[in-house]
């Protein structure tokens, strides 16, 4: 089986550091382990975990303490890795997406004629990548997108500072590198005690001896109130050179001497006799699983440990944290949520953002936007009610609030908040403040998505009044920043990006036009050709070729960017969706509306699954099926052919051509 290994910056102690586990073909190490290391070290100091040979099975026992703990994976993606079976996908990535554990892949080769990213995203989906050798000057830097994706997996010194403080006492835990299964089920019976909740447990992650590990004993023992002891055969063993183990020549003399209480936990039936005698007047072992051993762990922390925190919304949230991320105690996700709810219920507006942003992200729960928005209203009404409607805190949370209604298409319900937002915003900060105009694009945006909904309902007279008052808002924000921003500033070329779908809503296609033909170089230069903001500029360009009649012009681009779109983001990312969406009504409107008919009904069957079936997107998507299989004399309900007997009807099921949207499965 394989053994888990650590490697970090200057060969220091992993203990305390943010763990990142790396995987990959068992082929592609020697080529990119260390070079990843390097990069992530470059401004991240944390431990790295692997095994020496990736080709080794991880036991089923232990994958919950050698995988489940990481903070982070992280895969080289080679195109064996990709088409060739390997444990790296088989099994550690696989287990990451089904713990909701971040991923953070490497692409190491070019697409070239191997289609390497359309099988990468048969297996990573919407998993945005960094390409490590991108030759693309206009784009971010690696290094600078590499920091940002470490910055938003990997907890920071300073919270993970407040999380030691908030435990009561620590626990050191010795054991042989060969029983961590028994350690991580052994913290976990102590842990199961109310009382020791808040007890951190200092032990060395999976490995035994090491000069750094010897530097770091006494200190460690030195906080600790006690000295756990995991007894099983494997103590009384010496190491493959004859002689004594590490726990035997090192850990357990230096808690004797420093005079610790020393708890024997028998995890296996092991020789009492051999025991007494390696182990210098070791007290009696304890069954972990007996209530003695209780009885023994209480008596010897008792005066150490307090309840008084435990109402403490703020602490419960520290811990927690610990426990979702594994900081000096077991990972326990599912102990970490429960905690974070408690604070959040309990008032801690850090708990009720970190569970929108869970929620909202999928991070270590399931991906669910109604929680989200729970969480988000939880949020914006403590900060109204704490510090009052023109501070920024209660700003930012409204604003966040109104975004999460919109991914939940709640538009009537975000509009009246993002209308209020963005006068306080306007009042307070600036009418061009990145704030005020982040506020404005909403609204505009919100405005639009209310003309389409209005729309689809048939009522075109409001339609044509929301997209009206879209334009006099965005019109009035590109006045304002022309005269006061630069061309190429971003809060300005947003504006220019809104104010063109605002048009382009009005039927104004040219105006539209001009304007993002203007910001697409613009946006280019600032953010790179493959940034997701310059990805959307272009594909607003080719819808708008198209609607104008320009297929020649407009297709090819919406094809290459559709495809952009699932290199990038993933193939059910909603934003690939909509240029798949879009890509579609231009087939239909040319001519293989079958191949459009197929794509619209892998859209609208994505956002059934995503979105859920009363989400105006997905209904759009439903209508839009529904008109594009009219057209081709395709009954939508059953599939049968429209004859003509008294107007068109179905000649299977018998449904007139001029059915309700409901019949659409």
């Amino acid at each position: 089986m394989a053994e888990i290994l650590w490697r970090t910056k200057g060969n220091s102690s992993p203990s305390g550091k943010p763990r990142v586990y790396f995987t990959c073909h068992p082929k592609d190490f020697d080529d990119y382990f260390e070079r990843i290391c390097e990069d992530i070290w470059k401004t991240h100091n944390c431990a790295i975990y692997y095994t020496a040979d990736m080709s080794e099975a991880i036991d089923e026992q232990d994958r919950e303490t050698d995988l489940g703990s990481n903070n982070l994976f992280v895969v080289p993606v080679t195109f064996r890795l990709l088409t060739e079976p390997c444990r790296a996908m088989d099994v550690d990535i696989a287990y990451a997406m089904e713990k909701h554990i971040r991923i953070l892949p490497f692409l190491m080769e070019t697409d070239s004629d191997k289609n390497l990213l359309d099988k990468y995203n048969e297996k990573f989906g919407k998993r945005q990548y960094l390409y490590p050798d991108s030759t693309d000057d206009t784009e971010l830097p690696y290094e600078e997108k590499l920091k940002q994706n470490l910055e938003s997996a990997l907890i920071s010194g300073k919270m993970a500072e407040r999380i030691r403080a908030a435990f009561d006492t620590y626990v050191f835990l010795s054991y042989r590198k060969m029983d961590r299964r028994f350690a991580n089920e052994l913290m976990r019976i102590i842990h199961k005690n109310p009382e020791c909740r808040d007890v951190a447990i200092w032990y060395d992650e999976f490995l035994g001896a090491g000069e750094d590990f010897e530097k770091n004993i006494d200190a460690a023992l030195a906080k600790s109130k006690l000295f756990a002891l995991l007894v099983t055969p494997n103590l009384l063993k010496n190491r493959e050179d004859g002689k004594p183990n590490f726990v035997m020549e090192t850990e357990y003399p230096t808690a004797y001497r420093a005079g610790k209480v020393i708890l024997p936990a028998e995890m296996q039936q092991t020789n009492k006799a051999e025991l007494t005698a390696k182990f210098e007047n070791i007290p009696p072992c304890v069954d972990p699983y007996d209530a003695q051993f209780k009885a023994r762990l209480l008596e010897s922390i008792s005066q150490f440990v307090t309840d008084t925190n435990d109402k403490d919304p703020e602490h419960n949230f520290l811990i927690g944290l610990a426990y979702l991320e594994g900081i000096d105690v077991e990972t326990d996700r599912e102990r970490g949520v429960e905690l974070i709810t408690f604070a959040a219920e309990s008032g801690c507006p850090e708990a009720m953002r970190k569970l929108f942003e869970m929620y909202r992200d999928g991070v270590g729960v399931r991906l669910d936007y109604r929680e989200a928005t729970k969480w988000a209203e939880r949020l914006a009404e403590f900060f109204l009610q704490s510090f009052g409607e023109e501070d920024e805190y209660t700003l930012t949370a409204q604003h966040d609030l109104a975004v999460s209604y919109c991914e939940n298409g709640m538009y009537a319900t975000a509009m009246p908040l993002l209308e209020k937002v963005y006068s306080l915003r306007r009042k307070v900060l600036d009418p061009v403040h990145s704030h005020t105009l982040r506020t404005l694009g909403c609204l505009t945006y919100c405005y639009g998505k209310m003309g389409e909904k209005m729309d689809m309902m048939g009522d075109h007279q409001k339609a044509v009044d929301f997209y009206q008052n879209a334009m006099i808002i965005g019109e009035k924000a590109y006045a304002e920043c022309c005269a006061s921003l630069e061309e190429s500033d971003p809060d300005r070329l947003a504006v220019m990006n809104n104010l063109a779908g605002v048009y382009r809503n009005n039927g104004r296609f040219q105006d539209a036009l001009d304007l993002l033909q203007k910001a697409y170089p613009l946006y280019r230069e600032l953010k790179g050709e493959r940034h997701i903001e310059t990805q959307i500029i272009r594909q607003n360009i080719a819808v708008l070729h198209c609607k104008m009649g320009n297929y020649d012009e407009g297709l090819p681009i919406m094809e290459e960017m559709y495809k952009q779109r699932c290199n990038t983001v993933g193939e059910e990312h909603p934003r690939t969706l909509q240029a798949k969406l879009n890509l579609a009504s231009v087939y239909a409107e040319t001519s293989d509306k079958k191949e459009a008919a197929r794509l619209i009904k892998q859209v609208y069957d994505l956002r059934c699954q995503i979105l859920g079936k009363d989400h105006p997107d997905t209904r759009f998507a439903r209508n839009l099926l529904r008109v594009t299989y009219a057209k081709m004399g395709v009954c939508s309900y059953c599939g049968g052919t429209f004859r003509k007997r008294n107007g068109l009807y179905c000649g299977k099921c018998g449904l007139r051509k001029n059915y309700s949207d409901d019949a659409l499965k």
